[in-house]
């Protein structure tokens, strides 16, 4: 290859690579969290491909001509690999799996399958007005057993926090990913069944599928925008079309499930799926899994006003929380404090729906947003050990979340599984009490096989008191 063939070579190459790094550079900017783990390698690949044709080829081979022609081919074929694999990259992007940060994995996933979305007719709708989808995994037995399974993702507080979540794929279903796999939580021959039907329902209105206003509603910091508040609709648009279309009418058990705030959602709206099934499905069944739902009505480390509780009581303004997406009952009993209703702990005793929770004691998005305690406020920069003074912080949460839990134990219907792992994306299936995991505690209250006692509590302080394996159970480092 003489001089002159190598320098055009070069320069071609050098601008095709340019615009491969534009292309690399926007969906790792705009796309990246929508990714999979696959789809994220693609993209880092690539990106570092070009960059060693720009080191061994610009950097070398156009300020040094005499360089080798081995080592300049050696830089082309990387070029191309990586001209080759981008657009791999953008094809998975468009097909990447459903994975949400922070919210935990529940049973035992299912298949993945294409997004299904609703007409807007039905009423349901994301924070920024796009149509609300839903992922149907159907039974490859024939299974009658279902599993409705909600998504978490935290919750805006104000207006301005739920603009920001419109252009994400937690308030818009332009972000949704077009295929999703869904996890069962139904259970046969004594553990989890790893053939039902099961439906994935993502999150993008902001208030754990409770709020509700038929006209759009504005955005104080922002004149002209506007927020579409239809959660409760997203919810019930999904079972219309569930029991006309997808045969959820046949169904004889289902369970409802959800981590987060969808555990929160697993909580507040359990006994209306309830009686929708009953209803509509000839008498079926219903029974509830909340996973790291139990948020707490708790002020934080600094006792002021920036606390969790008067988030939720603004949302509960904001976004018009009324029955049902609110248990009449518990209203009755907090006409002054109605908000109360939108938190777990306030409202758990009103649901006649049998629950088995999955909570810890020392939840670590708790300890972050809840407690505020510094030393765990930010978790994946946790450098320094808590001191004296915050360790007892987290010591005296843990009792209140116990002394808050107590009621849940008067109910004999109920169980659970109460960790001291500081963890909320939680590894259930490798935390254990009694020589079995959670799922086996779970399978046992739900066919009603416990030998003794469907209520199954740590009394250990945080992680075990440090003899717990934080890393297989996925606990964050304590003190």
């Amino acid at each position: 290859m003489n001089e002159r063939s190598t320098a055009f070579i070069d320069s071609f190459v050098h601008r095709i690579c340019f615009v491969f790094c534009v292309l690399n550079l926007v969906l790792r900017l705009f796309v990246f969290e929508t990714l999979s783990y696959l789809g994220r390698a693609f993209l880092v690949f690539t990106s570092l491909c070009t960059r060693v044709y720009y080191m061994t080829n610009s950097h070398k081979t156009l300020q040094y001509p005499h360089i080798s022609v081995l080592y300049s081919m050696r830089a082309y074929a990387l070029t191309v690999l990586a001209l080759l694999l981008t657009p791999a990259a953008v094809v998975l992007a468009s097909v990447s799996g459903a994975e949400t940060a922070q919210v935990p994995d529940i049973g035992v996933a299912s298949g993945a399958v294409p997004l299904t979305k609703l007409s807007l007719d039905s009423g349901a709708a994301c924070l920024d007005g796009t149509p609300y989808g839903f992922y149907y995994v159907p039974s490859k037995t024939g299974s009658t057993q279902w599993t409705i399974s909600i998504q978490g993702g935290g919750w805006c507080y104000n207006e301005t926090l739920c603009e920001a979540r419109a252009k994400t794929r937690l308030g818009s279903s332009n972000f949704f990913p077009s295929i999703a796999s869904c996890g069962c939580m139904s259970v046969e021959h004594g553990t989890i069944n790893k053939d039902c039907n099961c439906i994935y329902m993502p999150y993008c209105d902001g208030a754990s599928f409770s709020g509700f206003r038929e006209d759009p509603w504005p955005v104080p910091s922002s004149p002209g925008s506007t927020l579409h508040f239809r959660g409760m609709n997203n919810l019930d648009a999904t079972l219309d079309f569930a029991f006309e279309k997808l045969g959820l009418d046949q169904a004889t058990k289902v369970v409802l499930t959800g981590g987060s705030a969808g555990g929160l959602s697993t909580f507040l709206h359990s006994d209306h799926v309830a009686e929708r099934v009953w209803k509509e499905a000839n008498r079926a069944t219903l029974k509830s899994a909340p996973v790291v739902g139990y948020f707490l009505d708790h002020a934080n480390y600094e006792n002021n006003d920036n606390s969790y509780p008067n988030w939720m009581k603004y949302i509960y303004y904001m976004q018009n929380l009324t029955v049902p997406a609110l248990m009449q009952t518990c209203l009755d009993d907090f006409p002054v404090t109605p908000y109360y209703c939108f938190m777990s702990p306030h409202m758990e005793k009103y649901i006649a729906t049998p629950f088995f929770m999955f909570n810890s004691k020392y939840d670590a998005w708790q300890m972050t947003n809840i407690l505020q305690v510094p030393c765990l406020a930010h978790p994946a920069h946790h450098k320094a050990p808590c001191d004296a003074t915050e360790q007892a912080a987290v010591i005296k949460y843990g009792q209140a979340f116990m002394d808050d839990f107590q009621p849940v134990t008067k109910q004999a219907k109920n169980g659970a599984m109460i960790t001291s792992c500081i963890c909320h994306g939680c590894n259930w299936n490798s935390i254990t009490l009694d020589n079995k995991n959670s799922y086996e505690h779970y399978a046992e209250w739900y066919e009603g096989t416990a030998p003794v006692s469907n209520f199954h509590i740590d009394p250990d302080l945080p992680n075990g008191g440090g003899k717990m394996n934080i890393t297989a159970n996925k606990c964050e480092q304590y003190p």
